[in-house]
């Protein structure tokens, strides 16, 4: 588990946290909670909003991610997900046994659920589990099989203190049953007689102070003997313990009592016995709790489509296709304009320029949240994997900082925080300012503001600033350490479009906003004379430069469109085609399947005839074989000629194959080394299979010797006949299972040869693990499971449902005995997971 405390190296002063806040970073991260399964990873989560115990490091923070994006791949996988859920922290629980101190039943049942939780964990194939670091951890995740053992003898599956926790305890439990139920029986006779006489306020028994009373109106108290244990507020009913139960209840306490002491021994005793796992049960439930935070940031990620973060060395920002991940809360997802945002080279400072409301602040934010991220180990929303530095601080500067109380203007509030920044600034801050020169003489503020970029960029930082500065701006244009951008405005609708435009400054647009807003006309008439003929000229280029830029972007998505269209048509081509060949093959196909269905009718028409013959003169043996060759030879030419009709260029490829074996059969063979005597092999042209019986070589290639018919069959009686290796084909591990099964014992060959003395057993698993799943897709896994392990040939296997509630184990039960083909079951014993599993034995002949 990686070490994320932060380092004493690393200042997280007020205006780090005054930045968190701004960011929203409380609410990311409670959006983050909801989706943690246990209540310490919830905690750890929460946690997190102080930046303390972040990574302290890139290292740190880069291993986060790589857990991070490990989990994106298992976020499905309930088997780990589902024995996490509403889990409570057991960590005080622990250090209390670390300690010697005695836990009580809620600590016990407690850290039992943990330790399935981890037995869980442990259990699961680590075939089944992607990722390098994750997978590493399952490996070393010790299984708690002893400290399982000890709650297993104390504990019930609803998590009471088991009868067999100690021979006294079992006695006792007994006795104090028996005892509720005779005085439960005296008090029913007497209520009913009671009742009939009017005494009692109700025939139903009471509770009071460890004594079963009878409720009596308080009028008719002296006509029932009996103890006065309480009263009612109303004082209109006395409860009466009858003289009747009275030694009853007076044993009913001892025994009580008793089962108290009893039960502080038990607790005492097993206390000692799982003090010696602490350690182990702590660093086990610690592994999980950090897993379940990447699983929860994983999780989170997945709602936004956001992708793992590469946190870097140097001062590169590439954020492609990104937005936000708190608008995937506030808006439709079709609605969320989404920008790409890159910072590198010898430039690190940006500045953003355009409209009001067009969506700088929103995109301020949007950097300075990536940035928190890829420090913790969330995703971030991007079309590819982002690159953001590790930052060591955020310094933002959003919105008026005026306050009354500290009797501060918007002016002193500005430059108060531009002062904490300075302080606290190092070569690997993120420092965000919003309008970097507001609300004092627009002069004098172009010069304090041009005065801190020049002397912040001395440290280099990497510094995003809105601004609607000319100044500014046009120092963009001519400082190779500064980047300008702006954010585009709909010149048609004279609305923003909330998409960043990297290159090109942008106008402030002040006077056409108002007008949108509905100002009188002559009013802005009249402000529109007081500008500038510098002013204008400025915003005359800057108009042109973004005429010219949207021009381009226009250009570049008509091209898109084209070549989408093109692909879209060539798709559409592609797959006309492919149907096309497709219906002409399954024309093809289906007349060969009637040509072939008559041939093989023919063939099995005079193999049956053959049959019927045994016995009689060779003569006629010889022609009745004759005649079932000519058959196969008919078959063969009719399937030539269909092929010929409907797929000539098929027919010209055997041929071809045809002159290469005849070239090939010119020179001298072996037999085959795949083929045996004895072995079972499969004749395609006569669609049935057959035993070899000789095997022999010559020029022409290899001979078989080959007795046809059912395997059932013994071997002198079968048709026998002359083939060569390549009428033949060798059966798979499949076909020879099925035949071994339906040989009767007499026929089947010894182990030496092709097929097993047993069946093969195939793609089963030797057990279920149904712990994580609902009961009722549990119970459909269950029975698919066990058809399947009994007709692989397993001779056991092991179900694995955990105690938790009792209803896995229960329903599992249930479910066996209701198997004729099932042997015996019974619980999976020490080494096979005890009553949280049960091994079943099928019936084998």
């Amino acid at each position: 588990m990686q070490d994320i405390a932060g380092s004493p190296n690393i200042p997280f002063h007020s205006a780090f946290h005054s930045a968190i806040e701004a960011l929203e970073w409380r609410r990311f991260l409670g959006l983050a909670i909801r989706e943690a399964r246990s209540e310490p990873a919830q905690l750890w989560l929460a946690s997190l909003h102080d930046p303390a115990l972040w990574p302290a490091s890139v290292v740190g923070a880069q291993a986060l991610q790589a857990e991070t994006h490990e989990m994106l791949g298992l976020l499905q996988k309930e088997s780990l997900w589902g024995v996490l859920r509403d889990l409570k922290d057991p960590l005080p629980s622990i250090e209390a046994l670390d300690k010697g101190r005695i836990l009580g039943l809620e600590d016990l049942v407690l850290l039992r659920s943990w330790l399935y939780a981890i037995d869980s964990w442990s259990q699961i194939p680590k075939d089944e589990v992607a990722g390098r670091f994750f997978k590493k951890v399952l490996s070393d995740l010790p299984e708690p099989r002893e400290p399982l053992r000890v709650f297993h003898q104390i504990l019930t599956p609803l998590g009471e203190i088991s009868e067999k926790a100690s021979p006294k305890y079992g006695g006792l439990l007994r006795e104090l049953r028996s005892l509720k139920i005779q005085i439960e029986g005296k008090l029913d006779e007497l209520s009913k007689i009671y009742s009939q006489k009017g005494f009692l306020q109700d025939r139903v028994t009471d509770f009071r102070d460890g004594r079963y009373v009878l409720p009596v109106k308080m009028s008719q108290q002296s006509e029932v003997a009996g103890f006065v244990t309480d009263t009612s507020v109303s004082r209109h009913t006395a409860y009466i313990e009858p003289k009747e139960v009275e030694a009853l209840n007076q044993r009913l306490r001892q025994v009580q009592n008793e089962l108290n002491v009893e039960l502080y021994l038990i607790l005492e005793a097993t206390s000692k016995k799982l003090s010696p796992f602490a350690s182990e049960i702590e660093s086990s439930a610690l592994i999980l709790i950090h897993w379940d935070c990447a699983q929860a940031r994983a999780r989170l990620g997945r709602h936004y489509s956001g992708k793992t973060i590469q946190v870097a060395e140097g001062h590169t920002i590439q954020l492609n296709d990104t937005a936000n991940p708190l608008l995937w809360w506030s808006l439709e997802e079709s609605k969320i304009i989404r920008n790409d945002i890159q910072i590198a080279g010898d430039a690190r400072t940006l500045l953003i320029t355009g409209p009001n409301t067009g969506g700088k602040t929103v995109l301020l934010k949007t950097l300075g949240l990536a940035a928190l991220c890829a420090r913790t180990g969330f995703p971030f929303p991007s079309s590819d994997r982002a690159i953001i530095p590790f930052f060591e601080s955020v310094q933002m500067d959003v919105g008026d900082a005026q306050s009354i109380e500290k009797h501060l203007s918007s002016f002193s509030g500005h430059v108060l925080q531009f002062k904490r920044i300075l302080d606290h600034l190092t070569e690997n801050t993120l420092i965000l300012l919003d309008e970097l020169n507001a609300a004092t003489d627009p002069q004098e503020g172009a010069a304090l503001a041009r005065a801190f970029l020049e002397f912040a960029m001395k440290k280099n930082p990497i510094l995003v600033a809105t601004t609607h500065d000319p100044h500014l701006k046009a120092l963009a244009m001519t400082d190779p350490r500064l980047l300008i951008a702006s954010m585009e405005f709909n010149e048609a609708t004279h609305e923003p479009t909330y998409r960043l435009v990297l290159g090109v400054p942008g106008r402030s647009r002040a006077l056409d906003i108002a007008e949108r807003l509905g100002l009188p006309p002559d009013l802005l008439k009249l402000a529109r004379g007081y500008l500038s003929v510098e002013h204008l000229k400025f915003e005359n280029l800057v108009a042109k430069l973004e005429e010219e830029t949207q021009s381009a972007a226009k250009n570049r998505k008509e091209t898109q469109t084209l070549r989408e269209e093109a692909e879209k048509l060539k798709t559409e081509w592609t797959t006309r085609t492919e149907t096309s060949v497709s219906e002409m093959l399954d024309k093809t196909r289906n007349k060969l399947r009637r040509v072939l269905e008559q041939a093989q009718d023919d063939f099995r028409l005079n193999l049956r005839r053959l049959e019927e013959m045994k016995g009689t003169s060779p003569r006629e043996l010889e022609k009745s074989r004759r005649a079932l060759q000519e058959s196969a030879d008919t078959a063969e030419r009719q399937i030539t000629s269909a092929l010929s009709e409907e797929a000539p260029e098929v027919v010209e490829q055997l041929q071809k194959q045809g002159r290469e074996s005849e070239t090939l059969a010119a020179l001298p063979v072996q037999p085959k080394s795949e083929f045996r005597v004895g072995d079972w092999v499969r004749i395609p042209k006569f669609k049935t299979l057959g035993q070899i019986l000789e095997i022999s070589a010559d020029k022409s290639g290899t001979k078989l010797k080959v007795a046809l018919g059912n395997p059932s069959q013994a071997k002198g009686s079968a048709l026998k006949m002359q083939l060569t290796d390549r009428e033949v084909q060798a059966l798979g591990e499949g076909e020879l299972r099925a035949l071994w099964a339906q040989m009767p014992a007499h026929a089947r060959p010894l182990a030496t040869g092709r097929v097993n003395a047993e069946p093969v057993e195939f793609g089963v698993a030797p057990e279920l693990d149904l712990r994580g799943v609902r009961f009722e897709d549990a119970m459909v896994e269950l029975e698919r499971y066990i058809d399947r392990a009994f007709r692989a040939g397993k001779a056991q296997v092991l179900i694995i449902h955990g105690i938790g509630t009792g209803a896995l184990r229960e329903g599992t039960l249930q479910f066996l005995r209701k198997i004729p083909y099932i042997r015996q079951f019974g619980d999976g014993g020490a080494g096979g997971g005890g009553p949280g599993a049960t091994l079943v034995e099928f019936e084998r002949d």
